[in-house]
């Protein structure tokens, strides 16, 4: 993404939350110069977008002339950072955590954040927002999470079940 919204001027970047515009690479999409906003809160215990921004934009500093031709994250000589780059330091730190290194990529980042939304109690609408699916796709990212799966195991042994087969109105199906 360009740094098109991060303008010392900008009324969408703040503490609670910024918005970043990017061009889009889905569907060419960009080539028309369509940009879609990504809109993160801040404040989250784990990450602090906002915050890390706003420090990004003070230890890295563009001219307002410049933030539209300026990559957001990028390397020492101004060129963009890759998505090879993304991926490499993704499995170097999977692997620093004892993880195999090579089970991890770039989307490692979309599995991720659409597993926590979907862990937090978002909505499908919410999670296909926030990853900018346009369709039901989303479910192919988001993963079970042990802690979900134990506490919904739990409610089902927890949950008392009537047999319906044992009311005459109800006959057995054998096929639906």
């Amino acid at each position: 993404p360009r740094r098109i919204c991060l303008g010392p001027t900008s009324p969408t970047f703040s503490v609670e939350k910024a918005v970043v515009m990017m061009l889009p690479c889905k569907n060419m999409q960009h080539m028309n110069g369509k940009t879609v906003p990504l809109v993160v809160g801040g404040g989250g215990t784990f990450i602090d977008a906002p915050a890390e921004l706003l420090n990004l934009r003070r230890v890295d500093p563009v001219s307002v002339a410049e933030q539209a031709a300026t990559p957001l994250f990028r390397n020492a000589d101004g060129s963009a950072i890759t998505e090879a780059q993304v991926r490499s330091t993704i499995q170097a730190l999977m692997a620093d955590e004892g993880a195999v290194g090579a089970d991890f990529g770039a989307h490692s980042l979309r599995i991720g954040g659409a597993t926590a939304l979907y862990r937090a109690g978002a909505s499908h609408v919410d999670i296909m927002t926030m990853g900018r699916w346009s369709s039901d796709c989303y479910r192919l990212y988001v993963r079970s999470c042990l802690g979900h799966s134990v506490d919904w195991s739990r409610r089902a042994a927890s949950t008392p079940v009537d047999y319906t087969a044992a009311v005459d109105e109800y006959k057995q199906v054998d096929c639906y």
